[in-house]
């Protein structure tokens, strides 16, 4: 699997559609590998267009990106080496630290993802939460609404 074909995204439409979210700087003092940036930036480009506020999100979406590739390391591993050893004395199969970490890591992503929205369910959570705009109500719709509809200054006189 390249770089550029990473499984995980953010379904189009957005919480708060027409406005435009930032991402946030890594924070101080964590020093992302250069995979570990592209999963930053990744997990940010699809959060922004999808009108998701992340602005607070930087440690989670460091722990996001940190376990991802983690995970992917592991499966990499599973792949090459297989997932579980024989033992030649007695036949018995152990699972190699590598499966285990794999399955451990997948665990800990469903943790985490929901966190970030970057699940189906609690992507459409947000959405339920913020309404269908996803804005603050305008307050004065309905008074704009009233005068606007009023009858035409016309006079009876």
């Amino acid at each position: 699997m390249s770089l550029n074909d990473y499984p995980m995204s953010v379904s189009p439409g957005a919480a708060r559609s027409g406005v435009a979210t930032k991402s946030p700087d890594p924070p101080p003092g964590v020093q992302l590998s250069p995979v570990e940036r592209e999963i930053w930036d990744y997990i940010c480009r699809h959060l922004r267009e999808a009108g998701i506020e992340h602005l607070t999100s930087g440690m989670t979406v460091v722990i996001v990106a940190r376990t991802y590739v983690a995970w992917e390391e592991s499966i990499q591993l599973c792949l090459e080496k297989g997932r579980v050893q024989i033992s030649k004395k007695n036949g018995y199969a152990t699972p190699y630290p590598w499966a285990n970490d794999e399955q451990r890591l997948k665990m800990e992503l469903g943790q985490w993802l929901p966190k970030l929205c970057l699940t189906i369910p609690s992507l459409q959570r947000v959405r339920k939460d913020a309404g269908p705009q996803g804005q603050q109500d305008d307050l004065f719709a309905s008074l704009v609404n009233h005068a606007t509809s009023s009858p035409q200054k016309s006079s009876r006189h």
